[in-house]
């Protein structure tokens, strides 16, 4: 009986079955990773879309404050601001990462 069991496993490998169920191993394996790639992207895609839609919304406020602060609407008055935000941006940066390295 298990010589009979051996020939049909031997002549099933002939037949290359073996190639067709490596082959679907295989492309459920790589249908799997596909799935867990494209959720960790799709999440990381929506988190950084918020993240914008709230950059968007703090423009308008900066916008609004700072024309409360001058009537004066020069070159130089908005470069000076920019540059204030910047150091400002940066700061706060520093600060953030900082308190989230010590997590």
């Amino acid at each position: 009986m298990p010589l009979k069991k051996i020939k049909e496993h031997l002549s099933n490998l002939q037949k290359n079955h073996w190639k067709n169920e490596s082959r679907s191993l295989v492309l459920k394996s790589e249908l799997e990773k596909f799935r867990r790639s494209f959720k960790q992207n799709f999440v990381t895609l929506m988190i950084s879309s918020l993240g914008l839609l709230v950059a968007l919304t703090w423009n308008n406020f900066w916008n609004a404050w700072v024309a409360t602060l001058s009537t004066e609407n020069t070159l130089m008055y908005k470069f000076y601001i920019s540059i204030s935000m910047t150091i400002l941006a940066v700061v706060l940066t520093y600060l953030f990462s900082r308190m989230k390295g010590k997590d």
